[in-house]
């Protein structure tokens, strides 16, 4: 058990070793076009929820981001990261995924300074997805969202999914958020986010 801990501690200091260099890569070469495209796939996903809040939608779909997968997409980079040497061009490849899948799904719905601090400064955008890699696949019940004085308090059951035997668990995961006068996410909280991380390693 201490060496799959550590096999995964290893992979996430390893990851974000090459994520500020590979975002920075990425953010320079993306076209004007390829954000077009990822701003229509954002706003078709925030209207699935078209009686809600468009700060309510935001946080919906920031939680959906951090609380589903591994997709095909983020796999594929973790298990480059596992089997390619840490100065491989390879892994480097791999590691591109990370700021794509995030600039695409996440970065539309919170503020930049969130996003800069939780997951170019930070790894807590993908902490999840990287503790369920290889042995779960997380999975949003459902999220409930309701608006107090000057923050939003939401519960969500999130399953996760043994990806040899196909067991499902589900573990309620709740919490505060907040947005700004764009009504992008500037802050989530979690209240008892460490239930589901214990249940992953």
């Amino acid at each position: 058990m201490n060496m799959k801990r550590n096999k995964k501690y290893f992979k996430l200091v390893l990851l974000f070793s090459f994520l500020f260099l590979v975002t920075g890569c990425f953010n320079s070469n993306s076209s004007s076009g390829s954000g077009s495209s990822a701003s229509e796939a954002s706003t078709e996903e925030a209207q699935e929820n078209t009686d809600e809040s468009e700060s309510k939608q935001n946080i919906r779909a920031a939680l959906e981001t951090v609380f589903n997968g591994p997709n095909e997409k983020l796999t594929k980079a973790y298990e480059g990261m596992s089997d390619n040497g840490f100065k491989s061009e390879e892994l480097k490849k791999h590691l591109s995924h990370f700021p794509e899948y995030f600039k695409e799904h996440y970065k539309p719905y919170v503020s930049e300074g969130f996003y800069e601090a939780s997951f170019i400064n930070t790894p807590d955008a993908s902490y999840f997805l990287e503790a369920a890699h290889p042995d779960y696949k997380l999975k949003t019940e459902g999220i409930t969202i309701e608006e107090k004085e000057g923050y939003y308090k939401f519960a969500m059951e999130v399953s996760y999914t043994n990806n040899q035997s196909g067991e499902s668990e589900t573990v309620e995961v709740r919490g505060h958020a907040q947005t700004n006068e764009e009504e992008k996410v500037s802050s989530i909280n979690y209240i008892n986010v460490e239930d589901l991380y214990q249940e992953l390693r």
